[in-house]
């Protein structure tokens, strides 16, 4: 269903074409640059002061401000806050958007009230020919009801005043959206609980891409909501997958892929046969790239490394090991062991273990796993008992120096 946004529901955020040239996320996405005070607008984003419609005079006020601080884990100095307030007896939302602010109606849910691209405008547009896969966006809610849900939307459309919501159904118009939703994550106006929402891309439209508009609101129900009702945010973020779907090898799927995991072991009965051609790898977003290379490593073991890079230049590494023998698909580079002049001793070892030379030195198991990493002095005793019996890699300074049996 398409919903209307209020009057005095909207702020904005404005753009203008030299900030959106970095193409792959939006400027000021943490809402670090401020043009003055607590009260003030974020630089690339507008507020009501700005809009447009035979009510702009009504709805110049602003219904958002500066707070010190940051998300969890996050390193900035401000976030921004919006909020609901009333005007004359009308719920105006709190909001925020790349594009104008259109105050059309007193009515909230009248169609003439909108957030739109200007493209007229440089201070109310975004030049945006990206696809990004999904956004990441940190938020912190307060509403008196929890039935309230706030909204942080994200619609990649084509070359044309896009107006939201009413040309959300229209796919001639737009190629993408992301809508990040959330109720109340705190019942206490004083007291901040970030979460950060996750939410794909769908790109169910047919132009493409030219512009982005973003609409930040504490109230998705146009003139809903309560007044002081708050919608913290900071850090949004658009993500370009790197990860694979899958990855077949001589035509069949390999059974044990999962995404996440980067280094596989094969067994094959002729190192000569393996060719990268033979290796298909299938990117998880339509717009990655894929580069296979192979190192031959004697008539035995061939290892092809697999390149996968995003749309924005993210990458990621992908390992398949071949090997006639099954005990040497482990994920250790065999060359490199030995090559330092460093060993380790004793060998087998249960409880403490020492490097002939000093320097970063960790233990890894067979799957490619670093399981202990510590700086060491040479001659100094490491400590290995918490590590389960078997066979480990060590290394010096990210060099295989040689191989580790651990007993009890």
């Amino acid at each position: 269903m398409t919903k209307r946004l209020p009057l005095i529901v909207f702020a904005l955020l404005a753009f203008s074409i030299a900030n959106c040239q970095n193409g792959f996320q939006l400027p000021n996405q943490g809402f670090e640059q401020w043009d003055g005070g607590y009260d003030s607008e974020p630089t690339h984003w507008n507020t009501f002061e700005s809009c447009d419609g035979s009510y702009a005079s009504l709805a110049s006020g602003n219904h958002h401000y500066r707070r010190s601080g940051h998300r969890p884990g996050g390193t900035g100095n401000y976030y921004l806050t919006v909020y609901t307030t009333s005007i004359i007896g009308i719920k105006a939302n709190g909001n925020m958007t790349t594009g104008c602010i259109h105050a059309g109606s007193m009515s909230a849910s009248n169609e003439n009230n909108y957030n739109y691209t200007k493209r007229s405008s440089s201070a109310h547009n975004c030049p945006f020919t990206a696809t990004p896969d999904s956004m990441y966006v940190w938020v912190s809610f307060y509403a008196s009801s929890g039935n309230s849900e706030a909204q942080v939307e994200a619609i990649i459309h084509g070359d044309n005043d896009f107006r939201a919501p009413n040309w959300v159904g229209d796919a001639s118009k737009y190629k993408g959206r992301a809508v990040a939703k959330t109720t109340r994550t705190t019942t206490s106006e004083s007291q901040m609980n970030w979460k950060q929402l996750k939410v794909p891309f769908n790109y169910d439209g047919n132009t493409e891409a030219a512009y982005i508009l973003v609409n930040i609101t504490s109230n998705n129900v146009p003139g809903s909501g309560s007044k002081y009702d708050s919608l913290s945010v900071d850090d949004i973020q658009f993500i370009y997958s790197a990860w694979l779907d899958g990855i077949s090898y001589d035509g069949s799927a390999l059974p044990d892929f999962d995404k996440g995991t980067s280094f596989y072991g094969i067994v094959v009965d002729d190192i000569s046969l393996v060719t990268a051609d033979r290796i298909v790898a299938t990117p998880e977003a339509d717009d990655a790239t894929v580069a296979t290379s192979i190192d031959y490593r004697g008539d035995t073991v061939a290892v092809a490394t697999i390149l996968v890079t995003a749309e924005d230049g993210t990458t990621k590494t992908y390992t398949l090991k071949f090997a006639t023998d099954p005990s040497r698909t482990a994920a250790i580079d065999e060359q490199a062991i030995g090559s330092a002049s460093a060993k380790v001793y004793p060998n087998p070892a249960s409880a403490t273990v020492t490097a002939t030379v000093g320097g970063l030195f960790e233990i890894v198991d067979l799957q490619g796993r670093i399981l202990l990493s510590r700086s060491c002095q040479q001659g100094e005793p490491v400590d290995i008992s918490a590590l389960a019996p078997g066979l480990y890699i060590c290394r010096i300074n990210g060099i295989n120096i040689d191989r580790l049996v651990i007993n009890k």
